[in-house]
């Protein structure tokens, strides 16, 4: 045990400190994955693993375990796994893997890409997971496509999260993420390690891990700087993470300086090269976060203004991320009390979805219905929440159909 590293011997002593054994762990560690937890292992070989762990027998730990042991433990990253993340910041900056990339891979992710931009990933889900088992999985063992197939197989098992996401298997996408993070690391692209990182960052803050959602976007921005990376979208996407979940915590001032810095970041020129395989980070992206970030806060003016821009910037063919801004704007507008606009958008946002297969944007549907309910009493609003509930019942046929997990809170239950 005398050369285990500093983190196995924390989590040793942190155990020992509340008086658990490996047992009492190992539950814990199950109890804080929550739905998330369906595919660990056994108990036993929890228990196992945890004292391989802390005997430093194992040398590093996947980002999952590192997230369960702060949840557990109470601790913040930083401080528990210190020396991890000083030794991984002495790795070799790797970041031309993508260079190397198969092109039928590349192409194969932009057109799931835009795919997936205009019917979303309730359609397109089954259809990526099918090619990252057919064609990129016989790749990984035994191929002679060395670190690129993992690239390859990270960068498209993160697409899959994002879908399953998309369709509401929430608990599926972590476990996507997280399997990604650990490919893209074996693969050598930092760009996309610490990318992904940012997907996990999103979800984690919106399934009201905040904590944990700071934490994540905090080890990107600090691996793109422990790598000398430059990469200014990348930077501002994990910035605004962070901002997000400062304002869920009503944080005001973190949050607005977070988002000023992502503002001023984005405007950078890259000095690296970019990974073909991380998704775009834009003005768009950034002000739909923004407002979210402005709203949770009760910042309606504000909030107002970015969902304003963050429609404005995209396109017609960007159908989900449109609906988003134009949902979110709906919120904004009912907060200031603007029944009659709110209801104007939001009954465009059901008509220019109606072959959108997203549970993130139905969902948010379902949350206006609710907040709709408030002013029944108004002509306008009575009309749309008929048309919204019959759109809701809709698609929510459609997702049992889908055989997705759960499907949009829908009036008619």
């Amino acid at each position: 045990m005398a050369d285990s590293p500093q983190w196995a011997k924390r989590i040793r002593t942190e155990r020992k400190a509340q008086l658990w054994d490996v047992h009492t762990m190992a539950r814990r560690l199950r109890a804080a994955a929550g739905d998330d937890g369906s595919d660990l292992p056994d108990n036993e070989s929890l228990v196992r693993s945890i004292r391989r762990w802390e005997s430093g027998r194992i040398s590093t730990l996947s980002e999952r375990y590192r997230l369960l042991f702060c949840r557990v433990l109470r601790l913040d990253e930083a401080a528990l796994f210190a020396d991890a993340t000083e030794i991984s910041a002495q790795d070799p900056p790797t970041t031309n893997v993508s260079a190397a990339a198969d092109p039928h891979d590349l192409s194969a992710m932009t057109a799931f890409r835009g795919a997936d931009r205009q019917v979303g990933g309730g359609h397109l889900y089954a259809t990526v997971v099918g090619y990252l088992e057919r064609d990129v999985a016989p790749r990984l063992f035994g191929g002679s496509d060395g670190p690129s197939a993992f690239v390859s197989a990270a960068a498209l098992t993160e697409m899959a999260g994002w879908m399953a996401h998309d369709a509401g298997q929430d608990a599926t996408a972590n476990r996507h993420f997280s399997r990604a993070l650990d490919l893209a690391g074996v693969g050598g692209d930092r760009q996309l390690e610490a990318h992904i990182l940012g997907s996990m960052s999103h979800l984690a803050e919106y399934r009201g891990h905040t904590d944990d959602a700071v934490r994540l976007a905090r080890r990107g921005t600090e691996m793109l700087a422990s790598m000398r990376i430059s990469a200014p979208a990348m930077e501002a996407r994990l910035l605004t993470m962070a901002a997000r979940s400062f304002a869920a915590l009503g944080d005001s001032a973190e949050s607005a300086r977070l988002l000023l810095q992502a503002e001023c970041v984005l405007d950078g020129e890259p000095t690296s090269a970019p990974s073909p395989w991380v998704g775009p980070f834009d003005e768009g992206s950034l002000a739909l976060d923004a407002a979210r970030s402005m709203l949770a806060l009760g910042q309606l003016r504000e909030a107002r203004r970015q969902a304003d821009r963050a429609v404005a910037l995209r396109p017609g063919n960007r159908t989900r991320s449109r609906a988003l801004g134009r949902l979110l704007l709906a919120k904004v507008l009912l907060a200031e009390s603007q029944v009659g606009e709110a209801c104007h958008v939001v009954m465009g946002v059901v008509e220019d979805t109606r072959s959108l297969g997203s549970l993130v944007v139905t969902r948010q549907l379902a949350d206006l219905h609710e907040l709709l309910e408030a002013y029944r009493e108004e002509e306008i609003v009575a009309e749309s929440l008929t048309v919204l509930a019959e759109a809701l019942e809709e698609r929510r046929w459609l997702y049992r159909w889908g055989g997705f997990e759960r499907g949009p809170r829908s009036p008619a239950l």
